[in-house]
């Protein structure tokens, strides 16, 4: 499905589920190499920016979560820019390029505001937009942290260790999304100067800087829920070794008192005690004796 909006000079063309129909458009109405173009169909798995004469093409991928199965998938961005014409194409819905055309196709202050300039300047809006909504997509992350350490410290580290590495797979994807968005994002500043002049430099510049801002916040995130892991590792081994110490502490109590009842519950004739009206009593007394004393002992050495 092909849409464009038109403004003065520069015309956007989003393509959504780009078909051979939409190739023969491209091939008729530019000057785009067919390699390139071959490269729209099907998706591909890699980024990549190239300057070829008269146009800039480049592929990124761009996360989306779902927060149903809380997992984060890449979804391709194909964009070819000219002088006056950006042609972006992509399989799937992207949010916020589909926000930005939505906006622009709408409302004449929106596209006086977006393509009253240059193509150059289409194109920062749009990685601008993307990569600022990457940035909101990330707060989910953030409150999924807070949460976890919320619940760590308030006795649920056992409950916390599935929702642990469910945060922890989430930014692990979105970090193999966005690490190779690094390399894009620097050849597009060097590219994209060269191709439009040095006016449009502090513009690219800018959305490095953005990424920048993107990259530390997951990264900070992942420093984080490793060390919430370990905390919630550590104070799941210190109460199992709290439970543990307790159950040793009762068999090494009644270890004795087991050996003393296991003594006078032998069949043997002239067994100490065995005639004594007062036996079982006095038996009693001794297992007593040595389970107070065994506990005095315990707390002494302040094992309890």
């Amino acid at each position: 499905m092909l849409n464009s909006i038109q403004h003065k000079n520069i015309t956007w063309v989003d393509i959504q589920d780009p078909k051979e129909n939409d190739i023969t458009y491209l091939k008729k109405n530019f000057n785009f190499h067919e390699l390139v173009l071959e490269e729209l169909i099907p998706p591909g798995h890699r980024q990549k920016v190239e300057h070829n004469d008269g146009y800039i093409f480049f592929i990124l991928y761009y996360p989306i979560f779902h927060k149903e199965s809380e997992e984060t998938f890449p979804r391709e961005l194909d964009i070819l820019v000219t002088k006056t014409h950006i042609i972006t194409s992509h399989y799937e819905e992207i949010i916020p390029l589909k926000s930005l055309f939505d906006q622009i196709n709408l409302y004449e202050e929106s596209k006086s505001k977006y393509m009253a300039e240059s193509a150059g300047h289409l194109l920062f809006y749009i990685m601008r937009e993307i990569l600022e909504n990457t940035l909101t997509k990330l707060e989910y992350i953030a409150d999924k942290v807070n949460y976890i350490e919320e619940k760590i410290f308030n006795g649920q580290e056992r409950k916390m260790v599935f929702e642990i590495s469910v945060t922890k797979r989430n930014i692990i994807d979105f970090r193999r999304i966005l690490a190779p968005q690094q390399s894009v994002i620097d050849s597009l500043v060097n590219e994209g100067t060269k191709f439009f002049g040095e006016e449009l430099q502090p513009y690219f510049s800018d959305l490095r800087g953005t990424f920048g801002i993107v990259w530390n916040e997951i990264q900070d995130h992942r420093e984080t829920i490793n060390a919430l892991a370990e905390t919630n590792e550590s104070l799941l081994s210190t109460k199992i070794n709290e439970v543990i110490k307790v159950f040793t502490i009762f068999s090494v109590v009644f270890l004795p008192l087991t050996l003393i009842a296991s003594i006078w519950g032998m069949n043997i004739e002239n067994m100490p005690l065995t005639e004594n009206v007062s036996g079982f009593w006095i038996i009693t007394i001794i297992m007593a004796v040595v389970l107070v004393g065994m506990l005095g002992y315990f707390r002494s050495k302040r094992w309890l």
